[in-house]
């Protein structure tokens, strides 16, 4: 749906729904401000590409945010997420776009994605999924992924 609603004023809107699809009620549970999309009514189109964790353990959150970086870096616009291996050879033969940059801030925890600003919905969702995923094998049972309203100063 929010691919269908890409660059119109709809566009948060089907965001936050999309979002909101990955929590697990009792677990861990997604903000439906997370990832969220800007603009429209006139205003370029961006999405504020951030995933925060609020847990009872931030030390676990940080190792498990640590162990989604690489990953997070090889989540094309598509959704799809390659290996690390793949990823090396498929980035120079697709047209498909992934993150520049990924990095995690332990002061937080979060990690943070230079996407540009581009809008990519499907990659939103599977970086939400990734990172839950992370948070599950390091043992974080219980914790709500979200997005700060303030913007990494590069951008991200």
């Amino acid at each position: 749906m929010a691919e269908a609603c890409l660059e119109t004023d709809q566009s948060a809107f089907w965001m936050r729904r999309a979002v909101v699809s990955e929590s697990e009620p009792g677990g861990i549970t997604v903000d439906p401000g997370a990832l969220h999309i800007l603009g429209g009514n006139g205003d370029m189109f961006q999405q504020h590409w951030e995933i925060a964790v609020e847990s009872n353990d931030p030390a676990l959150a940080i190792a498990a945010l640590t162990a989604a970086e690489r990953r997070l870096g090889c989540v094309l616009e598509d959704g799809r997420e390659l290996s690390p291996e793949e990823a090396d050879d498929a980035m120079a033969d697709t047209d498909l776009y992934s993150p520049n940059y990924v990095a995690v801030d332990d002061t937080v925890p979060r990690v943070w994605m230079d996407c540009k600003g581009g809008m990519y919905p499907h990659m939103a969702r599977t970086a939400l999924r990734i990172v839950a995923d992370e948070l599950r094998k390091a043992g974080v049972r219980h914790a709500h992924l979200f997005t700060r309203p303030a913007s990494h100063p590069s951008g991200g």
